[in-house]
């Protein structure tokens, strides 16, 4: 894991081609901004296991077992909620 200390309205740039801004700090909150291609999928980590379930209809066609399959497996099938 790559830990980054970034102050406001400084960012990174991951693969090339996304850019993670810092756009706001409140205390212990951060806003972030994300500037990344339309192809690049999106998701907020606590909402996987929400999404495996809502969608395990369309994982029942997929060859291996929705019980083996990682969150991140998952989310490859899984359409961009942008």
């Amino acid at each position: 894991m790559l830990v980054l200390s970034r102050k406001l309205e400084e960012s990174f740039i991951i693969n090339g081609n996304i850019e993670v801004i810092v756009t706001a700090i409140q205390g212990h909150k951060v806003s972030l901004g994300i500037s990344a291609p339309a192809d690049v999928k999106i998701f907020r980590k606590e909402l996987c296991p929400i999404l495996e379930e809502k969608d395990r209809p369309k994982m029942a066609s997929i060859s291996e077992s929705p019980k083996t399959k990682t969150n991140w497996n998952f989310l490859s099938s899984v359409q961009t909620l942008r």
